[in-house]
Order: structure tokens, then C-alpha cells, then sequence
């Protein structure tokens, strides 16, 4: 019996260390399990792919959001303050003056106001007076030419020579001037025997840009070459009348 009761004991002891050892190794696995949940937790709050503090990546940032395009076409919005500041300091384009219009043949009088002649040469001075009351502008070379009292035109068109100058812009009254320089009949070759030259009575006159010509009576017995093919004349550029 004694035995038997000192058997039951141990055994009874073993059977309650067993629980009290199943309790303490449970409560371990518990906190162990605890602690791998904690573990897990923090690790998935942290893990982003990037330093703490950052923000996910694909995430959009305050400055991301402020200067993309709110639509198709749409300024953004450093666009959209850079053009509201750019008026700044700016100041308004000059006003450009209207342009003065080339004078007409209608509002024009051509005259002669002076000739004189040396070694073969005769040299006229012209002017064109503007005789209207608005101002317009004369550039470049008059068209001259002999003509005779039909209308007929003498010899060739006057050529070209010296500088094309500027524009001269005529106020109601005003005045360019110009010179036609003519060769004595005579000396140029197609103008040199009987027949070959006549009397002229005008000068045809072409103002720059016109198509309606203004005659001048010319003095009476000058001589102009008949052939076409003979330059008797040159003419030179308008300027403003001294």
C-alpha cells in the first residue's frame, strides 16, 4: 500500500510538473507567435521599396499635382503664372505713322525752269509741283522723251544716270526737281545727216510710278534724233527743289 501510494504520488507529481511544464511552454509559443505577428506588421507599414518617410512609389507628389496639365491643350500652372508676368515691364509697340502715297500725274505740273548747254550738251532743269493740298512722295527717275506735235514720240526714251536717291515727299506746294541732259543733234551716229533729226515741241514726262504723262513745251527749234534706236537723252533723279 505504501508502495503503492508513493507510486501514485510520484506518478501524480509527474502528471502535474507535465501541466505545469505544457502551460509554461505554451505561454512561449504564444509569445513567440505574438512577437512574429508584431515582426510582420511593422515590417509591412515600413517596407516600401524606398527610405522611411517616403512616400510609395507611383504615389503623386504635392509638386507633381501642382504643375500637370489640367486638360488637353491647358496651360499649366507655371505656364500660367510665367505668361501672367510676362506683361510686366513691357511697353507698347511704337505706332507706326501711315505711309505718304506717291504722288499722282493729276495733282502734278511739270515745268522748265532753267537751260544751258556746253560742248554738245544741253542741260535741262525741271521741276514737278505738287498742286494739291495733301503731301505725297516722288521717288526715283522720271520717263522723258521727245515728242513732236502729234504726240509721236522722238528718238528713244531717255536713259538713266546717277543714283536713284532717296524719296522726296512733297507737301501741297512742293516741289522736286530733276535734269534732262539732250545731245546736240550731229554728233551721235544715226543723228548726224539730213533727215536724221526734226524739230521737237514737247518733252514727255512720266512721274515715277504713273502711267499718265504731263507734256512741256520745249524752246522753240531744239532738235530731236527721229530714229528710236539713237539715245539722245538722260535724265536724272528727282531731289527736292533748292
Amino acid at each position: 500500500m505504501n508502495a503503492g501510494s508513493r507510486t501514485g504520488t510520484g506518478g501524480g507529481r509527474s502528471v502535474g510538473g507535465r501541466r505545469a511544464g505544457g502551460r509554461r511552454a505554451g505561454g512561449r509559443v504564444v509569445l513567440a507567435a505574438l512577437g512574429a505577428a508584431v515582426a510582420v506588421t511593422v515590417t509591412a507599414c515600413g517596407d516600401n521599396g524606398g527610405p522611411a518617410g517616403e512616400p510609395p512609389a507611383g504615389t503623386p507628389t504635392a509638386s507633381a499635382s501642382a504643375t500637370a496639365t489640367p486638360g488637353a491643350g491647358g496651360p499649366t500652372g507655371s505656364t500660367a503664372s510665367a505668361s501672367h508676368g510676362s506683361g510686366a515691364g513691357t511697353t507698347k509697340p511704337a505706332t507706326t505713322a501711315p505711309a505718304v502715297p506717291t504722288c499722282a500725274a493729276s495733282v502734278l505740273a511739270a515745268a522748265i525752269v532753267g537751260s544751258d548747254g556746253a560742248a554738245g550738251t544741253i542741260y535741262t532743269q525741271l521741276t514737278l509741283t505738287n498742286n494739291s493740298s495733301a503731301r505725297c512722295t516722288l521717288r526715283g527717275y522720271p520717263g522723258v522723251s521727245f515728242v513732236d506735235t502729234a504726240g509721236n514720240q522722238l528718238g528713244a526714251p531717255a536713259d538713266r544716270t546717277g543714283e536713284a536717291g532717296s524719296a522726296v515727299v512733297l507737301a501741297g506746294g512742293g516741289k522736286a526737281q530733276f535734269t534732262v541732259l539732250g545731245t546736240q543733234p550731229g554728233v551721235l551716229p544715226g543723228c548726224d545727216t539730213e533727215g536724221s533729226f526734226t524739230s521737237a515741241a514737247n518733252l514727255r514726262i512720266y512721274p515715277p510710278d504713273n502711267t499718265v504723262a504731263l507734256l512741256v513745251p520745249v524752246p522753240q527749234g531744239r532738235q530731236a534724233c527721229r530714229s528710236p534706236s539713237v539715245h539722245q537723252l538722260k535724265v536724272t533723279s528727282l531731289a527736292a527743289a533748292r
